[in-house]
């Protein structure tokens, strides 16, 4: 007997997982837009909140889960609006440390009582012990898709009879 499911009688959970990353992401675009804030913005400033650390682009693509490359040019915009500043870090010019700005300080504190009723909204009627087993098996299955070292380490997709 093995512990792997049969994935085949579910509705495809990764379908469900993605439809519902646009609509958790429509559902905070909506309540940050008033603010002038994008989700990937307020996600960014929070981040950015616990100063005791240095914060580089790729720290903050890591961190905020943005490619790279996106991640360079939001911090150029959101720098030009005033939210962060950059400065080259100290011990290697190459790099630059994000800090959130005043400006950027105020604007999520101004966004997020709207972020947090989202948050409300998208987990009403699910008890603390519901999302305590729900941030488990994410966690779970994100541990089981990190990428493998060796294609030997994929597992076949099992043939289904015709």
């Amino acid at each position: 007997m093995t512990d792997t499911p049969d994935l085949i009688q579910f509705e495809p959970p990764e379908y469900l997982l993605a439809k519902l990353d646009t609509q958790i992401r429509e559902l905070m675009h909506f309540a940050l837009r008033p603010y002038g804030l994008k989700l990937v913005e307020w996600r960014v400033l929070q981040c950015l909140l616990h100063e005791d650390q240095v914060h580089t682009v790729a720290d903050l693509a890591e961190l905020a889960v943005i490619e790279r490359t996106a991640t360079s040019r939001l911090i150029d915009k959101m720098t030009a609006r005033g939210l962060v500043a950059k400065e080259a870090l100290e011990n290697d010019r190459r790099f630059m440390r994000i800090t959130i700005t005043e400006a950027g300080r105020a604007a999520y504190e101004a966004a997020d009582k709207a972020a947090q009723s989202a948050r409300q909204r998208l987990f009403a009627g699910l008890s603390d012990d519901d999302i305590t087993q729900m941030l488990r098996m994410l966690r779970q299955m994100q541990a089981n898709s990190e990428r493998p070292q060796h294609p030997a380490q994929v597992l076949p997709i099992r043939a289904t009879a015709s």
